[in-house]
């Protein structure tokens, strides 16, 4: 009976390896022919014949290589430029997310992402050895955690997306990423990755654990928190105690706004204004008739039925914040004014009013040039009106005064799934014309106002609806107070 060869070539495994053994012992794994031959030199045996069956036994057919080397490479890379891709975005967004999210529970997603990005890049460089020799025991679990981060980090965006109802392009990378995702756990599977996991329960539970807590942090801060902590300023405008001048003609009347932050979330002033407003009224015995009073109705909120209004005029106008500042919790924009209101002129009552728009701090950003970004539709040295805002706005002949910027979301996951949005402010004085044939403003004067929006258009003229203006937590409240003349000259008399 003849000897075996001390050099046996195994059969093929399911990855198209075959196995060298030098006196029982195995040696290494060769995808080729080749490869078999730099085995067997690293063996110390150069002088080996594969072909004379008295030195080698091979277990199957010699010429059987199953091995396709371009499509295992193919995949490999494939594999290995999915996991870079998502580690490279997560990591741009965790290290933002980490320090500059605005709510904590973004910065606690941010931390998370950092994680995952790391997770993935170790993935990545285990995928050589894992589509390769498999010398290291971990390679396919560190792959399959690595695609699996993907798949759940890839869904949290694509998800955020769709919930937002808006078009990036960064919606296609969200695709591109979910169709990697499915090809990479399907060929995982395929070649039994499973099988080779050391603790599958632990793996699993990580991976649920570091969704979990992704998940829960991006609901706390867009959900819970602006639900459980809503923004309290209280905001009112009131009447001081009027003085008469001294040769009897003018009414000196204080005007206080009070405008303060008692709550514990920061917000941004997007835009302020302050208006008085004199009402030359008289007084009719029979009453007004009923199509008056429809009027009076729709144009001013009320109506009394023995007073009839005359077009107003203007007594001052100004701002108690400017665009841009910032309120703080216990912090107080609180001012007071004075209206010099004429006497002997008809005037018979005295409105103010006021608005503050603003947004979270917790919910959106103002672009750091808002507070520079002043325009005026007039020439700034003369006065005299140089260009007309749009239609949609204002009627031509009016000015205006605008800022307007970026507004960025509370997080960058948010920014890169939702549009560049803007935020614009316009204080309009419409010109005398700008009414309809019945003027409400008397000729030659104006009744200014405030229109804050944020539009996907720069220029402001594709309003958002209130849903997608909620995520900013913008907010805009009105006050108003009215008194009549003879109210502030008995109050002046005391």
């Amino acid at each position: 009976m003849r000897n075996r060869p001390t050099v046996v070539v195994e059969a093929p495994d399911d990855r198209g390896q075959r196995s060298l053994r030098v006196r029982g012992e195995t040696v290494g794994r060769a995808w080729s022919r080749r490869g078999l031959l730099r085995l067997v030199r690293r063996a110390g045996l150069p002088e080996l014949d594969l072909d004379d069956p008295g030195q080698v036994d091979w277990l199957a057919d010699p010429s059987d290589w199953p091995d396709r080397p371009w499509r295992r490479r193919t995949a490999g890379a494939v594999t290995a430029l999915g996991l870079l891709v998502s580690a490279a975005v997560l990591f741009h967004v965790g290290t933002k997310d980490a320090v500059n999210a605005l709510a904590y529970g973004g910065r606690v997603v941010g931390v998370v992402f950092v994680t995952a990005s790391l997770v993935e890049v170790i993935a990545a460089l285990a995928v050589s050895d894992y589509w390769g020799n498999r010398a290291l025991r971990y390679s396919g679990t560190a792959v399959l955690v690595g695609v699996v981060s993907v798949t759940v980090t890839d869904l949290m965006f694509l998800i955020t997306q769709i919930q937002g109802r808006s078009y990036t392009v960064f919606l296609w990378l969200w695709i591109c990423l979910a169709l990697w995702a499915a090809w990479a756990l399907w060929t995982l599977t395929q070649q039994g990755v499973w099988k080779h996991i050391p603790h599958p329960k632990g793996v699993a539970m990580s991976v649920v654990v570091s969704a979990v807590i992704g998940v829960a942090g991006l609901a706390y801060s867009q959900m819970y928190v602006p639900y459980s902590t809503p923004v309290q300023t209280p905001f009112s405008v009131t009447f001081g105690t009027p003085a008469l001048s001294a040769d009897g003609t003018v009414l000196h009347v204080p005007e206080h706004v009070e405008f303060r932050n008692t709550g514990s979330v920061r917000i941004y002033v997007v835009g302020t204004l302050w208006k008085a407003v004199a009402w030359p009224t008289r007084y009719t015995e029979k009453g007004t008739k009923q199509d008056t009073w429809k009027r009076e109705f729709q144009d001013f909120d009320e109506t009394v039925r023995h007073v009839v209004y005359e077009p107003s005029r203007m007594l001052g106008m100004g701002t108690f914040a400017g665009p841009g500042d910032r309120l703080d919790p216990g912090d107080d924009l609180s001012r007071d004014f004075v209206i010099d209101v004429p006497l002997h002129s008809g005037i018979g009552r005295v409105e103010i009013d006021a608005d503050a728009s603003f947004i979270r701090a917790d919910r959106g950003k103002l672009g750091n040039n808002y507070p520079d970004s002043e325009e005026t539709s007039w020439n700034p040295d003369t006065g005299a009106h140089e260009w007309d805002g749009p239609g949609w706005l204002t009627a031509a002949g009016s000015d205006f005064l605008r800022y307007h910027a970026k507004i960025y979301h509370s997080s960058e996951m948010l920014n890169l799934t939702h549009p560049t949005d803007y935020v614009s402010a316009w204080w309009i004085l419409p010109a005398w014309n700008a009414w309809d044939e019945r003027p409400l403003v008397a000729k030659g004067d104006t009744d200014p106002y405030l229109y804050v929006s944020i539009a996907r258009k720069a220029n402001g003229s594709e309003e958002l609806s209130d849903s997608e203006q909620e995520p900013y937590g913008m907010n805009t409240k009105s006050r108003w107070a009215e008194m009549s003349v003879d109210q502030l000259l008995k109050a002046a008399r005391k």
